[in-house]
Formats: structure tokens, sequence, C-alpha cells
């Protein structure tokens, strides 16, 4: 069984092809506001490089956000599109979430900078989100003792973790997005 993984939260476009639970390709691809462009061809030679077809592809696993709106918006949008069509299931999992499951810990503040701030999860040692996800201007951001930010994504830890939630509806994945935009503030 092949499973899919998406995540373009950030200026990288990251693509992970796991058979049973190996990673047999993992692209990270930097496009900086190019992911449009990029996110497709990225997949598709992912495929070719693995040999095999969409239509092998038994599961997806996507980044929902928070970051980029644009770059989380394509993402899910490509993943949604994915699980719908070839009717398999689709699972998603935050940015914020992808770091903590990523690395043993009691309670913590996960942190992801963003240019204007911080995106902010708080996260038990079983990984269930303790307070509500939220973004503060980089202002208002003080570092904490428990503030963990440049953690590397263990994406068999990942996987695993994926294993343990449901399926979701394609129609009802949907971008998280943490940080109000300036219209919703005025």
């Amino acid at each position: 069984m092949y499973t899919l993984f998406i995540d373009t939260h950030k200026d990288c476009i990251i693509i992970v092809l796991y058979q049973e639970n190996q990673i047999i390709i993992k692209k990270e691809i930097e496009t900086k506001q190019n992911h449009s462009n990029a996110t497709m061809p990225v997949l598709v030679e992912s495929l070719e490089q693995a040999g095999i077809d969409v239509q092998d592809i038994k599961e997806i696993l996507v980044v929902n956000g928070p970051g980029s709106f644009t770059g989380v918006r394509i993402g899910v949008t490509i993943a949604k599109t994915l699980a719908y069509t070839l009717q398999i299931p689709i699972k998603t999992i935050t940015s914020l979430l992808l770091k903590a499951v990523s690395f043993s810990h009691e309670e913590v503040n996960i942190i992801e900078k963003e240019k204007n701030g911080v995106f902010i999860g708080t996260f038990n040692q079983n990984n269930d989100l303790i307070k509500p996800y939220y973004y503060l201007k980089t202002s208002e951001y003080h570092k904490q003792e428990m503030d963990v930010e440049d953690i590397e994504i263990d994406y068999e830890r990942v996987l695993q973790y994926m294993k343990t939630l449901e399926p979701i509806n394609p129609h009802a994945v949907n971008p998280l997005y943490v940080k109000q935009i300036e219209v919703q503030n005025g």
C-alpha cells in the first residue's frame, strides 16, 4: 500500500511517499511563493521516481495549516481532489502537531515563526492539543522556557501517528487559519 504525504504550509513543498511503513521517496523543494506552479510537478516527479501510478496511492496525509495562506490552500486542494477522485482515505495534521509528534516531550509550546509573528500550539506528552492554537505578532511574542521551535520532522513517527487517526470526508477537509487577516480585525 502506498501513502502520499503533502506539506505546502511554508516556503518548501514536501512530498513523501511511503510503501507500507517505509519512506521510499522524500522530496523537499524550496519555492518561495511559487507553490501553485511547483507542487504538481514535484508530485508527478515523485510518483515517476517511485515507479508508481497515481491510482496506486491508497491513502493521503496532508498538512492543513497554520502557515502560508496560499501554500496551505494549494496542498489541501490537491489532497482533497486526489482523495475524492481516487476514492481513498484522507487525513490531516497541523504544522504544529507535525512538530510535536516528531519528538518526545512533556507539556510543550510548539512555535512556528512566519514573517510577522508566530503560531503557537500547546501539547501534552500524548500530543493532545491542550490550548487552542493562536497567533502572536512578533512584537507581542516573548519566548517562554517551554517554547520549542526548531524540530526536525520525523516522517516515520508522523506516519505511525497518522495511522491512529480516522479518515475525513474529503469535502470536510479545510485549511486551518489561525491568524486573522486585517479585514477580520477591523
